[in-house]
């Protein structure tokens, strides 16, 4: 059992900010540079302020990006630019996205997780965390004692009765509406302690996975004492909008494995294009096709791989990771073939956009790239809840929540 709550959020004030669009920002692990600098000229209130600050040479343990952000959520909330709602409330976020030349819309809440210091709640991770992210996080929360953007959820929902009371709850007019990147985001503030009490009993009763956030949970919980609540966005896992894409890999060093150091170890066939290579990555997921298929791209041509069956049965022999997990596309790709090509692990970025990893060795910025299938979501699920970790950058929940719609304070 996991406690899912209302609460009273923290909400940009509309009489001061009127234009939301102008303040709400992505997620703060996935803006760049570039993105940082255009947030912090759209507006002075600009959530990223406080979610991702500037760094400077000049910062000292008195003044730096965290000290400011708690200076920023001080003045805010002084001077009414944050306002607090009157009463607890779910609330009700749908996102319409375009995905693969189709409009898709997606509806879930944001609501907070409560931690109970005896038990540990029924929330399940499927991804290994690094050290650096938590403590930057950790200091994130000490100098703002607030969740400023939530983390994401999903949930079985059989027959998806759940997801049928939310979408029940949106034909009502929404409380705040805006736009991030070409995307529309409508919001509504449910209330009724009724309809409120039916979503949270329901999902509270089914094990939670994370889909995005696993550092910020995992702060949250080692501070549950002092803030025993935690922000999330939960999505049902029969949201047919709900959209897994996967992370692919640039190997950043010039000059990548060359396709006869693969052929020891895959079979390898050229590809006519992107789109096609795509096609025949997808038709193998959905075919249940055999494991081990990726795209590779050198700055010269695009090839089909797949790991051949001789390799794949030596590796299942005696895999390096636990077998529920050796057969996945991204163990096969970090644990066989990468060592076997002598890759250096810091040597790999990390990107979902197929076009701009391709874009990035056309530029010379890396030697070649991967391209990798989506993991079912199921699939990750049945892990997690079985207690296995997926190495990081796995998944990638697309689109990512606005952080800015809603902040639960926890003072």
């Amino acid at each position: 059992m996991t406690a899912i709550r209302p609460f009273a959020a923290l909400r940009y004030n509309p009489e001061l900010v009127p234009d939301l669009s102008r303040v709400i920002a992505p997620p703060y692990d996935v803006i760049g540079p570039d993105e940082q600098e255009q947030l912090y000229q759209r507006s002075p209130h600009n959530i990223v302020r406080l979610t991702l600050g500037r760094q400077s040479p000049a910062d000292s343990e008195r003044d730096n990006r965290y000290t400011r952000a708690g200076r920023d959520f001080t003045e805010w909330n002084a001077q009414a630019i944050l306002r607090r709602d009157a009463a607890p409330a779910l609330y009700l976020v749908e996102h319409v996205f375009a995905d693969g030349g189709a409009t898709r819309t997606r509806l879930g809440f944001i609501a907070v997780i409560e931690f109970d210091s005896a038990a540990e709640p029924s929330v399940y991770r499927h991804e290994a965390t690094l050290a650096a992210p938590k403590a930057d996080r950790t200091k994130l929360l000490e100098a703002v004692p607030a969740n400023l953007e939530p983390i994401f959820c999903v949930y079985p929902d059989a027959g998806g009765a759940i997801q049928a009371r939310l979408r029940r709850a949106a034909a009502a007019s929404p409380t705040a509406q805006t736009a991030m990147n070409g995307d529309s985001v409508r919001l509504w503030a449910l209330t009724d302690p009724e309809r409120v009490g039916a979503v949270t009993r329901a999902v509270s009763s089914v094990p939670l996975l994370i889909a995005d956030g696993h550092h910020r949970f995992e702060v949250a919980y080692a501070n549950r004492q002092r803030y025993p609540r935690l922000m999330s966005y939960f999505v049902s896992m029969a949201e047919p909008s709900l959209v897994v894409r996967p992370i692919h890999r640039i190997v950043a060093s010039p000059g990548g494995p060359s396709v006869e150091a693969l052929r020891r170890l895959c079979t390898i066939e050229p590809a006519r294009d992107l789109a096609s290579l795509l096609e025949w990555l997808a038709a193998s997921r959905a075919g249940g096709t055999e494991e081990g298929r990726f795209g590779y791209y050198d700055g010269r041509t695009l090839h089909r791989v797949a790991v051949s069956p001789e390799t794949l049965a030596r590796w299942l022999m005696a895999p390096a990771v636990p077998l529920p997990l050796a057969k996945l596309d991204v163990s096969l790709l970090h644990s066989l073939v990468l060592p076997a090509l002598g890759t250096d692990p810091s040597d790999i970025r990390y990107t979902a956009d197929a076009p701009e990893a391709m874009q990035a060795v056309d530029r010379k910025e890396g030697g070649a790239v991967w391209l990798l299938r989506g993991i079912p979501l199921t699939q990750v699920h049945a892990l997690a809840v079985q207690g296995f970790s997926l190495p990081p950058k796995s998944t990638y929940f697309y689109p990512k929540v606005p952080s800015g719609l809603v902040i639960n304070p926890l003072v």
